[in-house]
């Protein structure tokens, strides 16, 4: 009797190709741009709408927030998505936070929001992703070696 091997399975790429090249090429055309601006915007400037572009991010930093919080309440694997999404935008708005405070009090408070709050909280949003993606692959792992022992296995379902 020939000993049994277990099947192999291809290796899948979970985007395709072209990705990986044009998001290079992306990053290699902003860094010219970065420059540009670096160089040519002023280092100053008076806008409108400051308090509503302002208002507007906080609320779809309130939305990412909100659904994270579903979306784990639900044990939802596309909560990766939205932690991700969220940690973004906190660091985003920590920075933006603190590069455009005017200084004194408001860049302290800025800095310790930053410090205690968003960046903390962006970490955290970072672990659930990793966590939940951890999680998948190993579960994947587990139905791969069932599936080479040939057991029978069955999805379990939570009732709520």
């Amino acid at each position: 009797m020939g000993e049994e091997t277990s099947p192999v399975l291809p290796r899948i790429r979970p985007v395709p190709w072209w990705i990986a090249p044009v998001f290079a090429l992306l990053a290699l055309v902003t860094a010219p741009w970065t420059v540009y601006l670096a160089v040519t915007l002023p280092q100053d400037i008076r806008t409108r709408n400051y308090r509503i572009a302002w208002v507007g991010f906080d609320i779809g930093l309130m939305v990412l927030l909100l659904l994270t919080a579903i979306l784990a309440y639900r044990g939802q694997r596309h909560m990766v998505m939205t932690a991700t999404a969220t940690a973004t935008a906190l660091v985003i708005d920590a920075w933006f936070d603190m590069v455009t405070s005017p200084g004194g009090d408001e860049l302290i408070v800025a800095v310790a929001t930053a410090l205690c709050g968003e960046l903390p909280l962006t970490v955290l949003c970072l672990w659930i992703a990793l966590q939940v993606d951890r999680l998948i692959a190993r579960r994947l792992a587990q139905l791969e070696r069932r599936a080479a022992r040939g057991t029978r296995w069955r999805l379990r379902y939570r009732r709520r």
